[in-house]
C-alpha cells in the first residue's frame, strides 16, 4: 500500500495542572525537514520530540505547532525579578547623578523593562512530561492515518493509469503483428522498384533469399518487441512496489517510471506505424500523471 506525505494530525489533552494542544502537518519534500515553535516551557523536550518525529515520519516537511494552558492556578503566579529591578534602579540613578539627565522613573516606565517580571512557570513544577508524549503520539498517528488514506486514493488512480498503460502496449504489440506481412512486402516492392527504375541498376540481380535478408535487416532495427518487454517488466515490478510495505517507495518508483519513459522514448523512435506513434503520446501522457502522483509518495 502507498502512503502520501500530505498529512494533518491534531490532538488536544489535559491534566490538573495543564491543557495541551499540538498540531502536525506533513507537506512533501525530498527529505525529512522539521520545523517547529516550540515554547519555552518545553525546551528540555525537543530532543525527545524531534526523536518520536524522525522515528515515524521518515519523510516530508514537518511543522510543528504546541500551545499550552496553565490550568492550576498555583502555578500561574507572576513574580518581580528584585535583582534586576535593583540593576535598572542603580543604573537610572547613576545616569541621572552623572549624565545630567532630567527625569522620574515612574512604575509604568519600570513595568515596561524588559525580563523584570517572570510570568513562566517553572517546569519541573508541572505534570506534563507524559501527557505531552500521549498527545504527540496521538497527533502524529492521526497524521499518519490521514497519510494511509491519501495513499489509497493515490494507489487507486495510478492502477488506473497503469492499467491505461497495458491496454495500450497490448494495442501496438496487435498493431504491429498486423502490420509485420504488409510491412515485409512494402519493403521488397520498394527495393525491387529503386533497383528497376535506375538504368544503371538494371544488371543488378538479387534473388528472394538476399532480397528477404536485406529486408529482415532493415526491419531488426525497427523492431520495438524488446522496449515492450522490457516495459511490462517494469510495470510488473512497479505494482509490487505498490502492494508491499509502506515506508520510502517514492523515490523508487520514481527511478522506475524514468525507465518507462525511457522505452516509451525508443518505441516512439522506432516505430513506422502512425497509430502506434499517437498511442505512445498517449501513454507518455500516463507517465506524467503517474509521475505527479508519485511525488506525493512517501
Amino acid at each position: 500500500m502507498l502512503m502520501s506525505m500530505t498529512g494533518y494530525g491534531k490532538r488536544e489533552i489535559q491534566n490538573n495542572d495543564i491543557s495541551l494542544s499540538l498540531e502536525i502537518k506533513s507537506i512533501n519534500s525530498r527529505y525529512l525537514e522539521v520545523n517547529h515553535k516550540i515554547p519555552r516551557l518545553f525546551f528540555e523536550d525537543e530532543d525527545s520530540i524531534l526523536s518520536i518525529i524522525r522515528k515515524k515520519l521518515l519523510r516530508g516537511k514537518i511543522i510543528i505547532n504546541i500551545n499550552y494552558q496553565i490550568l492550576n492556578e498555583n502555578l500561574n503566579k507572576i513574580s518581580l525579578d528584585e535583582n534586576k529591578l535593583n540593576q535598572y534602579l542603580k543604573i537610572s540613578k547613576d545616569l541621572l547623578a552623572n549624565k545630567n539627565i532630567e527625569g522620574k522613573v515612574t512604575i509604568n516606565k519600570i513595568l515596561s523593562l524588559p525580563d523584570l517580571i517572570n510570568s513562566s512557570p517553572i517546569s519541573s513544577s508541572i505534570s506534563y512530561k507524559r501527557i505531552l508524549s500521549k498527545g504527540l503520539n496521538d497527533a502524529v498517528n492521526d497524521l499518519i492515518a490521514m497519510r494511509k488514506k491519501e495513499g489509497q486514493n493515490l494507489t487507486s488512480d495510478i492502477k488506473i493509469r497503469l492499467d491505461k498503460i497495458k491496454k495500450y502496449l497490448d494495442s501496438i504489440i496487435r498493431n504491429t503483428k498486423k502490420d509485420k506481412k504488409e510491412t515485409l512486402k512494402n519493403y521488397k516492392k520498394k527495393i525491387k522498384s529503386l533497383i528497376n527504375d535506375k538504368g544503371e541498376n538494371k544488371k543488378i540481380i538479387l534473388d528472394d533469399n538476399r532480397l528477404l535478408h536485406e529486408i529482415v535487416i532493415i526491419m531488426e532495427k525497427k523492431d520495438i518487441h524488446e522496449e515492450i518487454t522490457r516495459l511490462q517488466s517494469h510495470i510488473k515490478v512497479f505494482e509490487v512496489y505498490m502492494n508491499r510495505g509502506n515506508s520510502e517507495k517514492g523515490k523508487r518508483m520514481t527511478f522506475l517510471l524514468q525507465e518507462f519513459l525511457r522505452e516509451a522514448n525508443t518505441i516512439s523512435s522506432k516505430t513506422d506505424n502512425v497509430k502506434n506513434s499517437h498511442i505512445v503520446v498517449n501513454i507518455k501522457t500516463e507517465i506524467e500523471k503517474i509521475r505527479e502522483q508519485i511525488q506525493n509518495i512517501l
